[in-house]
């Protein structure tokens, strides 16, 4: 706006200049003649005067040279930057069409990943300890997705309840699990198992929904020691498994067929498509029952394979438990 005005102010500025250049150079001319003046001073001041226009003129023309190179350059750098912030919106609008084909395409839930990503957006930066733990959960999600895409190995540091919990809520044919017992210096069985916990209680729970559902849900219960069978403790973690119906065998360790090697931790098959195993630790001292050191979610074909098979194979030695 401000150098619209100049521009109007500018217009007038140059036509009172001419003007009173004009009035000067007449009023010289006639006092020249007025004078007498010798024709040849006249055309002398004639040529200056034509020469001193001549010299206004270029210096013109050189001013406006030098005003429209500037406003070039000053055009070429706006339009290629209009041109570059196009360029980056029709990117950003191709990325986001293209991440949309991918979610319309995707086997998954369109509504479960259109929310996860409305949810993120809503983090804000401050304070900055949830923000970073919001960037932390999303990365690991992202990281997990791609691993699961990929059919590879997820491990968890320590005893995981999530997965375990999900996918025995999520089964749909069978759910084949080893669960070994270990001797931890005299320690009552049932306080100190995995079934007196709440993860326990609510993993059983999680069963009996599955079996009715119409899962057929199987466990092996690999004995450290063949009194163990007797024991009266751990006749009640049996009963808690017969009451909602889940077919329960135990293995004697004198039973081992030869050919069979025991497995040293527990481990579960979900539709014989994924299999969530654990690694116990040793524990700190003879009191302290073995904790778990870190879980896997195994969803390589060949590997879960191999222990549907182990599982087949000691399904038919075990003994079972009434």
């Amino acid at each position: 706006m401000a150098n619209q005005n100049d521009r109007a102010n500018r217009t007038p500025m140059k036509v009172l200049v001419s003007l009173v250049a004009f009035g000067i150079t007449f009023l010289a001319t006639y006092v020249f003649e007025a004078l007498g003046t010798h024709p040849d001073v006249l055309v002398g001041f004639g040529a200056s005067l034509f020469v001193a226009g001549v010299t206004f003129v270029v210096q013109f023309l050189y001013d406006v040279e030098r005003r429209l190179d500037k406003m070039e350059e000053q055009l070429s750098r706006h339009s290629a930057e209009n041109e570059a912030r196009i360029n980056e919106g029709f990117q950003r609008i191709s990325e986001a069409t293209h991440l949309f084909s991918l979610v319309e395409a995707s086997a998954m839930q369109t509504d479960a990943i259109t929310q996860l990503v409305g949810n993120s957006v809503r983090i804000k930066p401050s304070p900055q300890l949830v923000f970073d733990l919001a960037q932390t959960e999303i990365q690991r999600l992202s990281e997990m997705l791609k691993t699961l895409g990929d059919s590879g190995d997820l491990t968890y540091d320590g005893e995981d309840r999530d997965w375990l919990l999900g996918l025995t809520k999520h089964v749909n044919h069978s759910l084949d699990a080893i669960s070994t017992t270990l001797d931890v210096g005299g320690q009552d069985y049932f306080d100190g198992s995995l079934w007196q916990s709440d993860l326990g209680q609510r993993y059983l729970e999680a069963q009996r929904d599955a079996i009715r559902r119409n899962v057929r849900v199987r466990r092996i219960f690999i004995l450290d020691r063949a009194e163990l069978v007797e024991d009266e403790n751990f006749r009640r973690v049996i009963g808690m498994h017969h009451d909602i119906e889940i077919e329960v065998r135990a293995l004697d360790p004198t039973r081992f067929p030869r050919q069979f090697i025991p497995p040293f931790g527990d481990f579960i098959v979900f539709d014989g498509v994924v299999s969530y195993q654990t690694s116990p630790s040793a524990p700190v001292t003879d009191l302290n029952r073995a904790t778990i050191a870190s879980t896997q979610l195994i969803t390589n074909p060949v590997k879960v394979q191999r222990n549907v098979d182990r599982f087949n194979d000691l399904w038919k030695v075990a003994a079972p438990l009434t």
